[in-house]
Order: C-alpha cells, then structure tokens, then sequence
C-alpha cells in the first residue's frame, strides 16, 4: 500500500479558522506569528470541476530554500521508487496527523484514501462569493481526493491514545515522523511493517462518526 503520513496544524473542524471557537493549534513558527494555516481547509468538501463530486484540497508543508523549491518527495513512498521524474502518484492513502493540544503525543486527525500527491504545491483560485470583493482566495495543496474517500476524526476519537497515536523517531521509537513534517513510513523495519498492518485494518475497519461536514457551533 502507498501510504505517507503529513504533520499539520491541530483543527477540529479544518473547515477555516473562527477566532475564538476553531482556531489552529501547534504548526511550527508561521502559524505562532500569524495564527493562520494552510491547512485550514484541508477537511471542506467543494465542488471543483462542475460536476456533483466533491473534493478535499491538502496541504502540508514541505521545507524549501530561496534558490530551491520545497518538494515532497513522491519516489520516497513505498512502491513509488522509480517515480523520481515524476510529478504526481496516484492512489495513496495519505494520512494527517497533528500533535494533541491537550496530551503529549501526535495523534491521527483524519486521511484521504485514493489521493492523488503531488511533488511540488498546486494552486486553486476561488472567487468571492460577493460580488463587491474583487478578491481571489489562492489555495495551495499538495494532495487531493474525492471527499467520500475523506474522514475527518471527531476530537474524541483523536485522543484515543492507543488506537490513533503515531510515534516519533525524535522521542527514541525505532521509526515515526523525524524533524520533517513528512514521513514516507519506508524504513526497512519489521516493527514498522507490523504497525502499518494494524494501522491500516484499523482505518479499513473505521464506522464510527465523520467531521467532513460538520462545522464550528457559532453563536
């Protein structure tokens, strides 16, 4: 299976962000300063191509330099080794993870399953729906997927420790996330091939309820 696993800002709804009620949570520093994030729509389902399908736009962020753009790297993705020329990879189970705002550890925050990745970030332009603005909202992502391939975990689901925790070389376990807000999840390691076993039933097998249409209470 052609699984990556992203780092992102902690949401509960990932649908904007509403000062005061949903507002982004860890990140890294451009988030600290400017308490925005591109990911805040990595959950809303939106109508693309004119056609009844709807989708989810993901964003992760992926380091890059002045001279070089960041990329993510798509032949690092198990069964993806002989794509290095290639700028997208279809069919991934893409997996969005973010530190837990109130326990010590990154938990899974919801997944996109048959997403297409990209290697370098894509742009959507969306109008204003008023007619007055003239401005043109630019969204960039490096993953999209049909939003009935989509879950959203609700915030009680992500705090279940044992079932959604993702772990972190950084904290001394032998695979996991490292300083990259990616992880290819491709060391040559029997504990991982185990873990992505269990991982991956446990997602297969997930009945319980979906957030991708559910939006911040605001009174």
């Amino acid at each position: 299976m052609k699984i990556l696993f992203c780092n992102i800002a902690w949401l509960d709804y990932y649908k904007g962000i509403y000062e005061g009620v949903d507002e982004p949570v860890g990140g890294g520093d451009y988030v600290k300063k400017t308490r925005d994030a591109h990911e805040k729509y990595n959950f809303e389902a939106i109508e693309i191509y004119g056609d009844e399908d709807k989708y989810c736009l993901g964003y992760v962020e992926v380091k890059g330099t002045k001279t070089s753009p960041g990329q993510l790297h798509i032949e690092k993705i198990n069964g993806c080794e002989d794509m290095a020329g290639a700028d997208s990879v279809d069919d991934v189970l893409v997996v969005y993870c973010a530190k837990h705002p109130a326990h010590n550890f990154t938990t899974v925050v919801g997944w996109y399953e048959h997403a297409t990745v990209y290697r370098y970030y894509q742009e959507m332009h969306f109008s204003s729906d008023n007619p007055d603005e003239a401005d043109v909202y630019v969204q960039h992502y490096n993953a999209i997927a049909k939003a009935d391939d989509c879950v959203l975990l609700p915030r009680r689901e992500r705090s279940l420790y044992s079932k959604w925790s993702i772990p972190r070389r950084t904290a001394g376990a032998a695979y996991g996330f490292g300083q990259s807000n990616i992880w290819y999840a491709n060391e040559d390691n029997e504990l991982l091939k185990k873990f992505l076993e269990q991982f991956t039933k446990r997602i297969n097998e997930y009945d319980g309820e979906n957030w991708l249409y559910k939006y911040p209470e605001i009174s």
